[in-house]
């Protein structure tokens, strides 16, 4: 159950969009400050965000690093504590400049109207480093995650291969693409793109949003994401 718990966390912090970053308030002191952002998450736990440094939570970040992030399942109808939702716990602080280069061309894959912030000066990357969640799955389904459950390892491939894969699909297997996010999510559209690739799964943009798909095992090489993705294509045409 409880590996279930963590399973279900990570999926619905990497297919949710934004989430509510809580910071503590240095203006009021002692006082949490809540303010809504978009996020990119890594393989290994992380989350990042690309935020102003004249926003009221970056001003609270450089006085105390102490922040979380909550992400949830919005209901569209019927009673909201019946869906899932996710708190991560943690520290943030800037990305270091020699990381923060490609993990900005990853969030700018993700969201294609931050690279007009690009060239600000008052904009940096975080990186939130989570030392505890808290999943709440339903009714009866309340679960803390440690920090050593939560972490996980680095991809197996790299930034080359990475980019590699996804322009691969992009060039060639839109088609599939396109089946997979009509299974998915019953969302039609000709032209997606794949704009992110994990070990666990893969977004597909479409329309402006990113969809994320779930492998059925975590891949530990091209190709076993070569493979995966083939399976999920297979499966979808088939239905």
């Amino acid at each position: 159950m409880r590996e279930q718990a963590l399973n279900d966390a990570r999926t619905l912090v990497y297919k949710t969009n934004a989430g509510v970053m809580s910071t503590i308030s240095n203006n009021l002191r002692g006082y949490p400050f809540g303010s809504v952002t978009p996020y990119m998450c890594d393989e290994q736990g992380r989350v990042y965000f690309f935020i102003s440094d004249i926003a009221q939570h970056t001003k609270n970040l450089k006085h105390d690093s102490r922040m979380s992030l909550t992400v949830f399942d919005a209901a569209d109808y019927g009673d909201q504590n019946e869906h899932g939702r996710v708190t991560l716990v943690g520290d943030g602080s800037v990305v270091p400049s020699e990381q923060a280069h490609t993990l900005l061309n990853n969030y700018i894959a993700l969201y294609p109207e931050a690279a007009s912030y690009r060239n600000a000066h008052d904009f940096q990357l975080w990186q939130l480093d989570v030392i505890r969640v808290r999943y709440i799955g339903g009714f009866g389904k309340i679960f803390w995650l440690e920090q050593n459950e939560w972490q996980n390892e680095a991809k197996n491939w790299d930034e080359g291969q990475q980019q590699s894969m996804i322009s691969h699909m992009n060039e060639d297997h839109q088609d599939a693409m396109s089946l997979i996010l009509m299974q998915h999510y019953n969302v039609a559209d000709k032209t997606p793109i794949m704009s992110g690739l994990l070990p666990t799964g893969f977004y597909i943009q479409s329309k402006k949003r990113n969809y994320f798909i779930n492998f059925k095992t975590q891949c530990n090489s091209p190709l076993e994401v070569r493979k995966a993705l083939v399976e999920l294509t297979n499966q979808a045409r088939s239905n």
